[in-house]
C-alpha cells in the first residue's frame, strides 16, 4: 500500500550510494506522479463515492499435504480483498480501516526464536518510510513473515490506477492481550511514499488494521497478503541483477485445521475521505461489509497416541494405606485422546478417570492407589494409562512398611 509522505525527511543510517540513488529515484517518481495528479485534479473535480462493494477470498494450503479435524498444521495462507466500483462512479472512497473475520480454525503462531519480533526502535512511526522495501527489510531482516501487494486509485480517480505498491509483513510479537501482532510496511515507487500499519489477530479470529492516509488520499482497489508466501521480487541495487527475493521466514507462523469441512471468512471495511496533509476526516464514514467467503476443506479424523513423560510418587508406604503418584502423559497423535484413565495393579490397586487430552499436548494426572502387597519388601507397581485405541504403561517400586 502507499503511504503519506510525512517523516520522509528523516534519515536512517544506510550506505551513501544507496541513499543517494534511492533519493533521486523517489524525487523523480514523486515529481512525475505529482504532475500526473495535478492534471487529474484539474480535469476531474473531487466527488464523494458511495456505491463500492468489497469481496474477500482466502486460501490455506498445508505444507505437508494433510489437514486434520483437530490438529493444526502449518499452511501457506493467502488473503485477497477487492473493492468493486460501479461503472457510473468516477471516484473511489479511500479505505480507512480493514477488519477481517477469519475462521477460528486458522491461527497465527509467532516464534521469536525463528523470526524475532521487530521493535519500534527499528521499524516504527519515526522510521523514514520512504526508504523503499529493500532498505526497510534490512532494518529487521529476520522478522519477515510474509509479503503482499496492492492496487490503488491515485487521488480517488478510477482512471488513475497504480499497481506497483508492495508490502512486507513483520512479526511484532504479541500485544498486551497476548494476541499475535503484525507490522505491515507498504511502499509505492510511483509516489515515493511508504506506509506502516499494525494489527493483531484475536482468539475470535478478528484482525483489525487501521490504514493511514495514502498519498493524495488515494483509494484502495485491491490488496493481497501471503503468509509466508512464495517470495516477492523487490528492487535492490546491491543484489545481482538489481533484484532481491523477499519471503516469509517461518513456515509454521500460520497454522490451520479443518474441523467442519468449511472455512468461512468475512470482513467489515470503513471508507471515507481525509485531508492528506493532516489526516483529519473531511467527510462521513461509510461501512461496507463483505459477503462471507466459504472455502471447502477436508480434515482427516486422525488418531491419538499416548506416551510417557514422567512418573513421580512415594517410594514407601504402609500396607493397606494409600500412596500418591503424579503421572504426566503426552498425546503425540493427531486426534484427542478421549476418556483417558489410569489403572494401577501389582503391589497397589486403584484407578483414576480423567477428561480428554488434546493432540500435541500433555497433562499431569494424580492417582492414589492403596498398597496391597505384603510388608517387608520392595514391590512392583504397574500404572497403565488407557484411552480409545491407545495406551502406555508405567512401572515403579514401593517399599512396603509394617
Amino acid at each position: 500500500m502507499v503511504l503519506t509522505q510525512e517523516r520522509q525527511h528523516q534519515k536512517l543510517k544506510a550506505p551513501r550510494s544507496r541513499r543517494a540513488s534511492g533519493r533521486v529515484l523517489c524525487l523523480l517518481a514523486s515529481a512525475i506522479a505529482g504532475l500526473f495528479l495535478a492534471g487529474l485534479l484539474f480535469v476531474t473535480p473531487q466527488a464523494s463515492a458511495a456505491g463500492e462493494s468489497i469481496s474477500i477470498q482466502t486460501s490455506m494450503v498445508p505444507f505437508g499435504g494433510k489437514l486434520y479435524r483437530e490438529l493444526p498444521v502449518p499452511v501457506n495462507s493467502r488473503l485477497e480483498v477487492n473493492v468493486v466500483v460501479p461503472e457510473t462512479q468516477s471516484t473511489v472512497l479511500p479505505m480507512k480501516r480493514a477488519t477481517i473475520k477469519f475462521d477460528t480454525d486458522m491461527t497465527y503462531n509467532p516464534r521469536n526464536r525463528v523470526t524475532p519480533a521487530c521493535p519500534d526502535s527499528k521499524i516504527g512511526q519515526n522510521t523514514n518510510l520512504g526508504l523503499g522495501v529493500a532498505l526497510v527489510v534490512d532494518l529487521c531482516p529476520r522478522s519477515v513473515i510474509g509479503t503482499g501487494s496492492a492496487v490503488i486509485y491515485l487521488a480517488k480517480q478510477k482512471t488513475a490506477v497504480l499497481s506497483d505498491p508492495q508490502m512486507v509483513i513483520f512479526n511484532a510479537g504479541r500485544d498486551r492481550h497476548g494476541n499475535p501482532k503484525l507490522k505491515i510496511y507498504g511502499y509505492s515507487k510511483g509516489t515515493g511514499a511508504g506506509l506502516l500499519m499494525e494489527g493483531s489477530l484475536t482468539r475470535r479470529g478478528i484482525q483489525d488494521v487501521p490504514i493511514g492516509v495514502l498519498s493524495y488520499d488515494s483509494g484502495v482497489g485491491n490488496f493481497v497478503f501471503d503468509l509466508p508466501g512464495n517470495g516477492m521480487p523487490v528492487e535492490d541495487v546491491n543484489s545481482p541483477g538489481g533484484i532481491r527475493m523477499v519471503r516469509g521466514l517461518d513456515r509454521r507462523y500460520v497454522q490451520a485445521r479443518c474441523s467442519d469441512n468449511l472455512w468461512t471468512t468475512g470482513g467489515d471495511f470503513i471508507l471515507g475521505e481525509r485531508d492528506p496533509a493532516t489526516g483529519a476526516d473531511i467527510g462521513p464514514d461509510t461501512l461496507v461489509s463483505a459477503a462471507a467467503f466459504n472455502d471447502p476443506c477436508r480434515g482427516i479424523k486422525g488418531r491419538a497416541r499416548l506416551s510417557r513423560v514422567s512418573l513421580k510418587g512415594w517410594k514407601s508406604g504402609k500396607r493397606h494405606r494409600r500412596i500418591t503418584y503424579r503421572v504426566r502423559v503426552a498425546n503425540r497423535g493427531t486426534a484427542t485422546a478421549r476418556r483417558v484413565r489410569i489403572m494401577v495393579s501389582g503391589a497397589a490397586r486403584g484407578r483414576f478417570k480423567r477428561a480428554n487430552i488434546a493432540p500435541r499436548t500433555s497433562r499431569t494426572m494424580v492417582v492414589r492407589p492403596r498398597i496391597t502387597a505384603a510388608a517387608g519388601r520392595r514391590a512392583r507397581v504397574v500404572l497403565k494409562v488407557r484411552a480409545s485405541k491407545t495406551q502406555v504403561r508405567f512401572s515403579t517400586r514401593v517399599r512396603v512398611r509394617r
